[in-house]
């Protein structure tokens, strides 16, 4: 299953799928798991249907082939709050490739191996690192604190240990 997968990363590197199609799916991965209260009733139709582009005929295997892995990524978070963390990395995950920090064959490695059962997702004591927060406070908002400390002060050797750190949970490094 991966290897078609990351055929979608090479068609995407070859220019065989265009940014705006790329953009689109990559929406979807992040975006149709935030339907559902937990993830063993998403299937690979609720990411397809989603889609507000055509798939191109030499996209498309591997566009599914990507979302029965994000369905089976899914799987493994049956409870509603692991699901919701799993949810946020998704949107995280996807943050991240936009801003050119993971490239989609990372995210696709990432990805499956938490399908696989290989890999789990980050967990911090945020409350322990930075303080009182206000409900729901999760690993994205997490990153847009860190943002926020390194964009006041860059040298902020926390900040960019955490960050680092982050990158690294997220499949990154």
């Amino acid at each position: 299953m991966i290897i078609t997968a990351f055929k979608l990363a090479s068609l995407y590197e070859q220019k065989q799928i265009t940014t705006n199609e790329m953009e689109e799916i990559v929406r979807i991965l992040a975006q149709a798991p935030l339907l559902y209260d937990d993830g063993q009733i998403i299937q690979v139709h609720d990411f397809v249907n989603g889609l507000e582009i055509t798939l191109q005929p030499s996209a498309r295997p591997a566009v599914i082939e990507l979302y029965e892995l994000a369905v089976q990524a899914c799987r493994q978070y049956p409870d509603n709050s692991t699901y919701e963390h799993f949810q946020d990395a998704l949107g995280l995950q996807a943050e991240l490739w936009q801003e050119e920090v993971l490239t989609l064959a990372m995210w696709m490695n990432w990805l499956k191996q938490i399908a696989e059962g290989g890999r789990t997702l980050p967990e911090y004591h945020f409350e322990a690192m930075l303080g009182a927060l206000p409900d729901g406070f999760m690993i994205h908002d997490f990153y847009d604190e860190l943002r926020y400390q390194l964009e006041q002060n860059p040298s902020n050797d926390w900040a960019m240990q955490e960050r680092d750190r982050l990158y690294a949970a997220m499949g990154a490094k």
